[in-house]
């Protein structure tokens, strides 16, 4: 079998393998109708790669597809919304990013419906450098951040975003006028904040905790929206396994 013919294979899977997980997706169909023949080259090239992608990640990718909250409003909603960003030529280069994001947007039962919309657009609008230098900086944070429910939940401060510092640390990959050109771009997007907490109160509302005049830290939400886009191993799924 030539590339050409497994090219074809692959985009077959849309109406086969995923066929009744698709069948919820249906701008899909309709973009497939529209687009004249140049479109159509890279949409099919770009809807075979996130096939692809969904394969070596999930088992089962109609599995994941199954589940409950996927079937919903909010659950198409958001998979179109992904989906949407994953075959955009534009953002390729993201491409497994997305698909991260469209799994576990699906099996994260914590994240609030606005809150996974919110990561899409951030991840829409970051670049594939500044996101690449993120993950670099998600390790020199994570275990020093206030997290609900974690062992560091007693820590009294979350860290700041010392561009310097960072600067530094990751210079021996990046350029430091790189680095530092990336965390404005990440703080334009909200990824850091001049309130280091927020604490909840016993009616339900937040009141903010002390923050800075100048300075930003590195937060929860900073940590959730790395885990958003972060798959950190392949998923086992069944058709009947709608809890995951």
């Amino acid at each position: 079998m030539n590339k050409k013919d497994r090219e074809k294979d692959l985009f077959a899977i849309l109406k086969g393998v995923m066929g009744s997980a698709l069948s919820l997706i249906p701008p899909l169909g309709q973009m497939c109708a529209c687009y004249d023949a140049f479109n159509r080259s890279k949409f099919e090239r770009n809807v075979t790669e996130v096939i692809k992608l969904l394969k070596d990640k999930v088992n089962n990718p109609s599995a994941l597809f199954s589940d409950v909250w996927c079937k919903s409003e909010e659950g198409q909603k958001f998979c179109n919304k992904v989906l949407d960003a994953a075959i955009d030529d534009q953002l390729a280069d993201k491409q497994e990013l997305f698909v991260n994001a469209l799994i576990n947007g699906i099996i994260n039962k914590e994240l609030a419906y606005f809150e996974r919309l919110k990561f899409v657009d951030i991840l829409r609008h970051l670049s594939l450098a500044s996101l690449m230098i993120l993950a670099d900086m998600q390790p020199l944070y994570e275990n020093k951040i206030k997290r609900p429910n974690r062992s560091n939940s007693n820590l009294d401060i979350n860290p700041l975003v010392d561009i310097d510092k960072i600067a530094q640390k990751l210079s021996h990959k990046y350029h430091p006028f790189l680095i530092n050109s990336a965390i404005y771009e990440m703080e334009s997007q909200g990824l850091f904040s001049n309130i280091h907490e927020w604490h909840k109160t016993t009616n339900g509302t937040y009141v903010s905790g002390s923050g800075f005049a100048t300075a930003l830290a590195y937060t929860d939400f900073t940590c959730r929206f790395v885990e958003f886009i972060t798959l950190k191993e392949n998923l086992k799924l069944t058709e009947d396994n709608n809890n995951y």
